[in-house]
């Protein structure tokens, strides 16, 4: 037998090796990917577990029949309901594997709101902190940090008015991607982390049609169009989120005072296009009055033109 006719081991072995190779760069790969896993979810985890030093700010909640109006009226507007329900007794409003769960805990005499202290929710609407100092997972509290004292006040009084309901909402929790976006400083999932926790709170603002009042009004607008209200894409926002439009004049100055108050109470813009559903238009800003709509108008005619998406 020739030696050209002996059968060749080269190409399984090569193969062979080819295959050992293969599985250790997977395996190595898959080992990175835990490890950079474990060190999001332990960065993340101290995010969660910081304590804030919140300075006791007491309220004086009225149980009257005006201070349970006001509350309901506000509770509305504020996007509350939103959050918690229509009639606070909770609402998941994203339920998401790889960004998480946000979902309001019951606020009415039947879950939450039962053990909740005027001081508990002064905390957590204003500071976005627990009782114990850790903070609030996606409360939105710098929304709501300048609020006043009067009109948090009625929004207390109108959630212990309400009927106790027994509901109880799955708790809220943080996907990867959203933990990733945390630790990487993209996203604050805990809004105690950006709150001026000294600062004064108001005892009342007087509600008129300026753009004083309409800025005090404006802040709940800061979760989706940005602080500067220019709009672009929701940072953090699962996937099928539209970005949120320019609020500024640059965005919206060719709107008459007209124009605005039926965009945010109709949900059609100049010329009868119809707006978003994802505006919360339904929900929010058609239960405003007129005085809130030209607050607000005369706030967003005020603030600087800004480019689209500086937010």
């Amino acid at each position: 037998m020739s030696i050209r006719s002996l059968p060749s081991h080269r190409a399984p072995s090569r193969a062979r090796t080819v295959l050992r190779w293969s599985v250790r760069l997977a395996a190595g790969a898959v080992a990175v990917l835990v490890v950079a896993g474990a060190g999001v979810y332990a960065a993340s985890e101290r995010h969660a577990r910081r304590l804030y030093a919140v300075p006791d700010h007491p309220l004086h909640v009225a149980a009257d029949s005006e201070s349970i109006a006001r509350g309901a009226h506000l509770a509305q507007i504020r996007g509350c309901v939103g959050c918690h329900g229509p009639n606070l007794a909770g609402h998941v409003e994203i339920d998401h594997p790889l960004f998480g769960r946000a979902a309001g805990p019951n606020l009415t005499r039947g879950g939450r709101g039962a053990e909740l202290t005027d001081t508990d929710w002064e905390r957590a609407v204003r500071h976005g902190v627990r009782r114990d100092g850790r903070p609030l997972f996606v409360m939105p509290a710098a929304e709501h940090a300048g609020m006043s004292d009067e009109d948090l006040s009625a929004i207390v009084a109108y959630a212990r008015s309400l009927p106790a309901r027994p509901d109880v909402p799955p708790p809220s929790r943080a996907g990867p991607v959203l933990r990733a976006l945390q630790v990487a400083g993209r996203v604050n999932v805990y809004s105690a982390a950006s709150i001026d926790h000294q600062r004064p709170h108001p005892a009342r603002v007087a509600a008129e049609p300026t753009a004083a009042y309409g800025a005090y009004l404006g802040s709940m607008c800061t979760g989706c169009h940005g602080p500067g209200l220019a709009g672009g894409p929701i940072v953090g926002a699962p996937p099928g989120f539209k970005p949120a439009a320019n609020l500024t004049p640059a965005g919206i100055g060719h709107y008459s005072e007209a124009d605005f108050i039926r965009a945010l109470r109709e949900g059609v813009r100049p010329g009868g296009a119809p707006i978003d559903p994802q505006m919360p238009v339904a929900r929010i800003t058609r239960y405003m009055t007129d005085l809130e709509l030209r607050a607000l108008y005369a706030y967003m005619r005020s603030v600087p033109p800004r480019p689209y998406g500086s937010r």
